[in-house]
Formats: C-alpha cells, sequence, structure tokens
C-alpha cells in the first residue's frame, strides 16, 4: 500500500508541475499583476507541489535509504526556492511589480529543480531498495492479517507454533506480575523518601550543646557522709 500511495504521489506530482510550468510561468500578465493577487491564484498549487515534495522525499528515504544525501539535497533544492517566491510576495516592499517579477524568478527556479526531483522521483519508482521493498510488502501482507489463512504449515511446526503461544502467554503473566512488584516498591521508596523529608540538620549552637547533669535527688543530699571505722 505504500508503494502504491508513493506511486500515485508521483504522478500527482508531475500534473501539478506540468500545470504550474503552462499557467504560472510562461505568461508576461503574471509578472504585471500585484502581489496579492498573484499569491491568490498560485497559493493552492504552490502549497500543494511544496506538500506532495516533502511527502515524496520522505518516500524516497525509506525506498532508498543509500540515496538519502542525493534526495535531500534534490528536494531542498526544490523547496528553497518555493518559499522565497512565498517571501517575495509578503516583503511589502514599495516595488510591489518588482516583487511579482522577482517572485516568479524563484518559481521558474522552483520548476527546473521540480523538473530534477521528479527525475529522481521516477528513478527510484522504477528500482526501489530490494530488501526495502520485500518489507514493505511483508508489512502490507500483515496488516491484512492474509498471512494466516495463506501460509500452511505442517501439524509438527503447528505444535511448536502453540507450544510458542503457551509460553508468550506464561511471559506476559510474568511480566504483569513483575510490573505490580515493581509498583509496590516503588510505593515503598516513596513513603521512604516522605519519611527522610522530615529530618533537618542540627544547628552548630545545638550540636556544641552538651547534656544537662541530672539533679540530686533529696535523700542523696540529706544523707550523713558515712564515719571512719575506729
Amino acid at each position: 500500500m505504500l508503494i502504491d500511495d508513493y506511486n500515485q504521489g508521483v504522478s500527482q506530482f508531475e500534473e501539478l508541475l506540468q500545470k504550474i510550468t503552462s499557467n504560472m510561468t510562461t505568461g508576461v500578465v503574471f509578472e504585471r499583476l500585484p502581489p496579492s493577487e498573484l499569491w491568490r491564484r498560485s497559493e493552492e498549487d504552490v502549497t500543494s507541489l511544496q506538500s506532495l515534495a516533502e511527502r515524496l522525499r520522505d518516500f524516497m528515504f525509506m525506498l532508498k535509504p543509500e540515496k538519502v544525501p542525493t534526495i535531500r539535497r534534490r528536494a531542498e533544492a526544490l523547496l528553497k526556492p518555493l518559499n522565497s517566491f512565498r517571501e517575495m510576495l509578503f516583503r511589502g516592499s514599495q516595488d510591489s511589480l518588482s516583487d511579482s517579477r522577482l517572485a516568479l524568478e524563484e518559481l521558474r527556479k522552483a520548476v527546473v529543480e521540480g523538473s530534477n526531483f521528479l527525475d529522481l522521483a521516477k528513478e527510484v519508482k522504477k528500482n526501489p531498495s530490494e530488501s526495502i521493498t520485500e518489507v514493505l510488502k511483508l508489512k502490507d501482507v500483515y496488516d491484512a492479517k492474509e498471512y494466516l489463512s495463506a501460509i500452511p504449515v505442517p501439524e509438527a511446526t503447528y505444535v511448536r507454533f502453540e507450544g510458542l503461544r503457551q509460553n508468550i502467554g506464561r511471559l506476559k503473566l510474568s511480566l504483569s506480575q513483575l510490573e505490580q512488584t515493581l509498583g509496590k516498591l516503588r510505593h515503598d521508596l516513596d513513603s521512604v523518601v516522605e519519611e527522610t523529608a522530615k529530618f533537618r540538620p542540627l544547628s552548630i549552637e545545638e550540636s556544641k550543646r552538651k547534656p544537662a547533669e541530672p539533679e540530686a535527688s533529696p535523700e542523696e543530699e540529706t544523707a550523713p557522709e558515712p564515719s571512719l571505722a575506729s
């Protein structure tokens, strides 16, 4: 499904690029439009082209990872003049018609770079990475849940799969019990932290203070001293 989406995106990009080329970059009439009117006529197509380019760039990163530097370079070469086109129209200088002409020059650059970007997209479409293509096909099969009924297995293999399924079930149960134990331990640790937060260090005066000597009892005060033996 991802490959189908990519192929459809390439077709849409090509059609939109041709539309912009024929409708907006060949006629002198657009250079005579004020920036606000030029943006009104071009906004939908330009923003759609930019969005499609970013989407195709991300697709190509997945389909041809060994060409990521080239893909990124071609994408930036296209997106930069598209951004400049908009900036020229919104900079609000005194010479608005000059802004329109400069903006259209940026758009013409984007058309040229868009053609190069399209060639690269078609190349990736024709020759994607084999390993990535296989992974994506397996993913599509898995998402459709067709593999359950499409792949028969011998009875011995099925028995091993059933044992594996039971082992996985027991493992999930053990993990659940471990999570409960960890939750209780976390609660106990929080309690310890709360209790230790109640303690404070002794002040210097308190640490130097000596404990008071115990007072003598009345009996001890009145008791006669022992006499010496004669």
